[in-house]
């Protein structure tokens, strides 16, 4: 397995961050936040790129799926920390394929939005967008 989830969570923690509550970026998923912003960024999938392994026994490529989720008090703040998550994830070759505000139905007070982005990533941990 190819595994540079460290490497992007704190490259992306590294530019979003400091728009977030202290301790309010995080990589496990938190479904009730205690401090906002409050980002979530996790790696959901990982999985051999068969078309573009050679024989060899090891993994060439990977293609990965990551899952992030914008917690705020407002939708406007909500809004923003996403749209700076999401240039960050751009930056680094992501694509974003979903993107959806989450209504709250138990507490209108917190706003939600969850995003999934792709990347292709070689075996030295280079990343490139998937088609």
């Amino acid at each position: 397995m190819i595994d540079v989830e460290l490497n992007v969570f704190n490259a992306v923690y590294n530019d979003v961050a400091p728009l977030c509550a202290k301790n309010g970026f995080k990589s496990v998923h938190t479904p009730n936040p205690t401090v906002f912003p409050t980002v979530t960024l996790f790696e959901m999938d990982n999985r051999t790129d068969r078309d573009r392994n050679s024989t060899s026994d090891f993994e060439d490529f990977a293609d990965l799926t990551y899952e992030a989720h914008v917690y705020a008090q407002t939708k406007a703040t909500c809004r923003s920390v996403f749209a700076a998550l999401d240039e960050a994830m751009a930056r680094y070759n992501f694509n974003r394929f979903s993107g959806t505000y989450v209504p709250n139905m138990t507490n209108t007070q917190v706003h939600e939005y969850v995003a999934r982005y792709q990347v292709r990533v070689s075996h030295d941990g280079c990343l490139s967008r998937v088609k």
